[in-house]
């Protein structure tokens, strides 16, 4: 599979609530350790075209691939099947999955409080 910050067209099925569902761009943020030991699988972030001036929705930048602005959700991280990536299109610059990488570890681990 692709390496993180590879965009790439993704089917992310039907879904519940205000989970992003359809055919849509997605960014994949696995680490190549994740990926060597789930071949099956990817962690990627649903992207979108509308931009809610949230801080956390992250503007992709680099040789993208896409020709509107789009903005990785990164609230939203999804184990997906390889099977559901239709397509590479391009991949983000150093500096964008930087900060993207910021906000998913933000998200995902809780800073340690002092005692």
């Amino acid at each position: 599979m692709s390496r993180a910050g590879t965009v790439v067209w993704a089917d992310f099925g039907t879904t519940q609530g205000r989970e992003q569902s359809g055919q849509r761009p997605a960014l994949i943020i696995a680490s190549t350790d994740f990926e060597d030991v789930v071949q099956e699988f990817t962690i990627l972030l649903p992207c979108t075209r509308k931009n809610r001036d949230w801080k956390n929705h992250i503007l992709l930048t680099g040789q993208t691939g896409l020709d509107t602005p789009t903005f990785a959700m990164t609230e939203q991280p999804r184990t997906i099947s390889t099977a559901r990536i239709q397509r590479v299109l391009g991949r983000v610059d150093a500096s964008c999955l930087a900060t993207i990488s910021r906000w998913t570890h933000l998200w995902m681990h809780e800073p340690a409080k002092a005692h």
